[in-house]
């Protein structure tokens, strides 16, 4: 199984974020406390394929997914929303309040086989915590348009 926990995995020092995640995690023997936006604590674990993360049983965070959403927050001059509330609330993907450019929409659409008009679950909570762990960005509560990630640089 790819969710079984590890206590290291090798990397590349080659600048992407699932690199630095691995390496953090190595240096940590495959386990850490990870603060959610809130400040509630989970544990998070190495595994071959990502993350897993104790608050949500069977999840795996993707090393790929990772890249793709710094990646795609690049694109966006270093911020990016992340859609929770909506995905929560049962928005849309693609619509007002889920637009395309936001973290749960786009790696619903890129990597989870969804489609524009579905709902989608707010995966964006755990990749964003764990990002911000890693020291990649800030994970930053709504100032009114939703909450969102800032990349450090």
């Amino acid at each position: 199984m790819n969710n079984i926990h590890i206590k290291c995995i090798d990397y590349k020092d080659d600048g992407l974020a699932s690199s630095l995640i691995k390496r953090k995690l190595s240096e940590q023997n495959g386990i850490a406390n990870c603060n959610m936006l809130k400040g509630l604590p989970i544990q998070i674990y190495l595994t071959k394929t990502g993350v897993a993360v104790s608050s949500f049983k069977d999840f795996i965070c993707e090393w790929k997914i990772f890249d793709a959403i710094v990646e795609k927050a690049r694109e966006l001059g270093g911020t990016m929303y992340k859609g929770d509330s909506a995905a929560h609330n049962g928005a849309k993907i693609g619509s007002d309040e889920l637009p395309l450019d936001t973290i749960d929409s786009f790696i619903s659409l890129n990597f989870y086989n969804n489609k524009i008009g579905n709902s989608t679950l707010r995966r964006s909570t755990y990749y964003s915590a764990i990002l911000a762990w890693a020291g990649i960005c800030s994970n930053n509560r709504s100032k009114g348009k939703g909450g969102y990630i800032v990349l450090k640089k």
